[in-house]
């Protein structure tokens, strides 16, 4: 999908490695930018904090990424409805449309403009050798997010699936999060 004009809700780092260019950022202030951007804003601050929260009990290492709990489940979801919340208002300020349910392969079409295959994201303070994650990188070979197939299963059947929702799906999803909040 080659990309012919401004993509509205993209926020790219200039070369001097700030966002405002003596001033010249104010577009992200501008009511065409994005709607209520504070609302997403605010939805991932209380995100942040609750996985916060949860590394007072579960210390971020790659010994715990198997671990799975209601605690995780609940922020797993949580996070993710975030993600599709963000990749919908994404694409919806640029005017995507498509009859039916939106998933994972509309939310997808945005990674040719916000180029989130290629997110790193780094925890610190972490165990051990995952502490950077790639939570996209499923989307360079037109693959699936494993976490986000994890949050999907887990949703529509907890009774046999509930051990997908780890802790590293939950951590990968943040990082998915994050990711997409900084593109």
């Amino acid at each position: 999908m080659p990309i012919q004009r401004p993509y509205r809700r993209t926020c790219r780092q200039l070369t001097d490695g700030s966002y405002a260019n003596s001033g010249n950022g104010r577009y992200v202030r501008h009511p065409c930018y994005a709607n209520s951007p504070e609302h997403y804003l605010r939805a991932s601050l209380l995100l942040l904090k609750d996985v916060q929260e949860l590394f007072d009990y579960v210390e971020p290492a790659d010994a715990n990424l198997p671990c799975y709990s209601y605690r995780i489940h609940e922020l797993l979801l949580r996070i993710c409805v975030e993600v599709e919340a963000n990749c919908k208002a994404i694409l919806t300020k640029n005017a995507y449309s498509r009859a039916g349910d939106w998933n994972m392969n509309d939310h997808r079409k945005i990674d040719a403009s916000h180029l989130l295959s290629q997110y790193e994201v780094k925890y610190h303070f972490w165990q051990g050798a995952k502490a950077t994650r790639i939570p996209f990188a499923g989307w360079a070979q037109m693959g699936s997010l494993p976490w986000y197939k994890a949050y999907n299963t887990t949703k529509h059947d907890r009774h046999n699936t509930f051990s997908q929702a780890t802790f590293e799906h939950m951590t990968d999803a943040f990082a998915g999060l994050c990711a997409l909040l900084a593109a």
